[in-house]
């Protein structure tokens, strides 16, 4: 294994050197931090380098950081030695990005000691990225796959429900009361099968984050109200009773109006499909503040407390035995939490065995855009904040990791990110975020003082160019951007 040694005390140096060639490391020797980076940046195949803290140049904890944020697809497990021992000096060195440290004066065992732990840990990273790359491969031909699959089926579903629909009309000649049973039910399971190939394209997209909204105004008591309309017939065929709960006032809301009625949509297939003869199905909406809650009500036969954390996974079904209900495809819920979600919303249930369930979903009623700023600077993250003014609801992290978890847990519209953080650098961040399907989609705006590599960039986010503006900002440029990103 390579090894980069950065020293520029020589006697230092040279027993560093020793000491690791005759355990059988190929040592490589800067005497700068200028050089071990130029030396880093050649050589791909070093992967563990043990840096001095104070030397000319480039002092350790910087080249530290540079390293880490250089190349996330290639870990570089970084030693840092050091004459400090105050446990500040320490962290300072740890949150850089450090994977470990020795103080000096060291000894030849401690050294070979822990960069050993570091040739372990190289070897199960690089193992590691491995399977992540073939199970990245994997999901991505998946994906691939049930795309063609659905965009295939469109066209012969479409035939099919088209000749049915000309029979039932009697194009093809009057029909007995039992042809016309039978190409109902027919056409019923067009209908479901048509249903499925839409939901397994919309999964697609949500994954890849390909799936965009198209906000307008729209009055959802009219949207509402439209859909109960809809869904009365359906209803009366089942013998359920179908009301509406709508407040007097128009609510406007800036929001995706097909993506709410598929929204609709889902929970009362889902309602009409577990609510027996007899039973009720009521849709009402409330304000609180500044949200609006939508529900979808029924007198079904419940949802089991076990089976309640599973009902927005994908593929989970249960119920359908002791219900008597049509079995569906999996997706719908799973499909309806993304969507309430994009729209920056929440949805819940509550439900109990033999009395029914309550699907709520709120949506904020001004919904600017949520913008999180990435820079371990708080004064940067304040002066992104004054250029952009009021327009944005903000959003501040400090690391990567803290990046990464508030894109998830908070769905921002858009990142402005910075790419020398500590903990994780800012290409991982990029690269957790196109994990999730939460986050894949969510546009990125680089802030950095340093070059970054574009081409790098470019792969790992193939859909949609990422833009970089470099420190110090043109206030003009970063709202030019931003405005531009957040309408494409």
């Amino acid at each position: 294994m390579k090894v980069l040694i950065a020293e520029d005390d020589l006697i230092s140096r040279n027993i560093l050197e020793a000491t690791l060639a005759k355990r059988g490391y190929e040592v490589i020797v800067t005497t700068d931090g200028t050089e071990a980076w130029e030396t880093m940046k050649g050589d791909r195949q070093i992967q563990l380098a043990v840096l001095d803290w104070m030397m000319p140049g480039i002092d350790g904890v910087n080249l530290c950081k540079k390293l880490k944020a250089w190349d996330s697809e290639v870990f570089i497990y970084v030693l840092l030695l050091t004459a400090r021992t105050r446990k500040e000096d320490v962290a300072l060195g740890l949150n850089a990005g450090a994977d470990d440290y020795i103080t000096k004066p060291f000894s030849a065992r401690e050294l070979l000691a822990r960069v050993s732990v570091g040739e372990r840990m190289i070897r199960l990273q690089n193992q590691l990225t491995r399977h992540v790359r073939h199970l990245r491969q994997f999901d991505q031909k998946k994906n691939e796959f049930l795309a063609m699959v659905s965009h295939e089926l469109r066209t012969p579903i479409a035939i099919m429900k088209g000749g049915v629909s000309l029979c039932l009309d009697g194009v093809a000649g009057d029909l007995t009361d039992t042809q016309t049973e039978v190409l109902t039910d027919t056409l019923e399971s067009i209908d479901r099968l048509n249903r499925l190939v839409t939901d397994l394209l919309d999964l697609g997209k949500i994954e890849s984050g390909k799936m965009t909204l198209h906000d307008k105004p729209v009055n959802l008591c009219e949207l509402t109200e439209k859909v109960v309309k809809a869904y009365q017939k359906i209803a009366d065929k089942a013998g359920v009773t179908l009301s509406a709960d709508l407040p007097g006032e128009s609510l406007i809301l800036a929001v995706d109006e097909d993506k709410i009625n598929q929204i609709f949509n889902n929970l009362l297939n889902n309602a009409f499909r577990f609510t027996p003869r007899g039973g009720c199905v009521s849709v009402g909406l409330s304000e609180d503040g500044d949200s609006v809650h939508c529900f979808v009500k029924d007198t079904g036969r419940g949802i089991a407390p076990a089976d309640l954390p599973k009902v927005f996974s994908k593929f989970e079904q249960f119920g359908y035995e002791e219900s008597g209900g049509s079995k569906g495809s999996g997706l719908g819920l799973a499909i309806t939490k993304a969507l309430v979600e994009l729209h920056g919303g929440r949805i819940d249930v509550e439900s109990k065995l033999g009395e029914g369930s309550v699907f709520t979903f709120s949506l904020q009623k001004n919904r600017l855009p949520k913008i999180l700023i990435v820079d371990d600077e708080e004064t940067m993250v304040e002066l992104v904040q004054r250029f952009l003014e009021n327009q944005y609801q903000y959003l501040a992290a400090h690391n990567g990791l803290d990046a990464v978890r508030m894109a998830l847990e908070e769905n921002p519209s858009l990142i402005v990110l910075d790419m020398m953080l500590p903990g994780i650098n800012g290409y991982d961040v990029i690269r957790e975020l196109k994990q999730h399907q939460g986050t894949a989609g969510v546009p990125i705006v680089i802030n950095s003082a340093f070059p970054v590599d574009n081409e790098r960039l470019k792969r790992m986010n193939e859909n949609r160019p990422i833009p970089v503006l470099h420190k110090p900002l043109e206030p003009g440029m970063l709202q030019t951007t931003i405005k531009e990103m957040l309408a494409a």
